[in-house]
């Protein structure tokens, strides 16, 4: 790898190098689903991942489980139906409620993303395993923001 101002910044610039290894397996990931002919980009995964597993979830379920806003769900989801993946509809009970669900596109293509993302976490699991127990440490630094935000430990450390 080469040196650079990033690297040289260690962790100060952790956000950066996060960032950066992200869009390199973005860019990896969206080739890998191209040539299994899914029109598809990784930031649409864990909602059309949690969507195939559920059959059909509230927008609202969705945003709390992959703790994410509201509004990024919703655009998510509509970008996701625009590709024709997902289909929203009303709660029977609550007609103010949405809910998602695949597709008939979603449902026949859910066989090649299975594919994909078997070998992908292998992959993933082999690529992060041998690079000093990644998954574990990000679990770890997860759990600790959430127990106090980094904002708050900011903050903290100007007392």
């Amino acid at each position: 790898m080469k040196q650079n101002i990033i690297n040289e910044l260690g962790a100060l610039a952790i956000g950066s190098r996060m960032r950066r290894l992200h869009d390199a397996l973005s860019r990896d990931a969206s080739k890998i689903y191209e040539e299994y002919e899914l029109q598809f980009d990784i930031k649409y995964f864990p909602i059309f991942y949690l969507i195939s597993r559920r059959k059909q979830i509230g927008i609202m379920d969705i945003a709390e489980e992959l703790s994410l806003t509201h509004p990024a769900i919703i655009h998510l989801a509509k970008e996701l139906e625009k590709k024709g993946y997902i289909e929203s509809i009303t709660a029977p009970e609550d007609q103010r409620k949405r809910m998602l669900r695949l597709s008939a596109k979603g449902k026949k293509s859910l066989p090649s993303f299975e594919k994909v993302w078997e070998k992908l976490g292998q992959l993933n699991q082999q690529l992060f395993e041998q690079q000093h127990q990644l998954l574990q440490t990000l679990d770890a630094i997860e759990q600790t923001l959430d127990e106090k935000s980094y904002y708050r430990r900011f903050h903290d450390t100007l007392k």
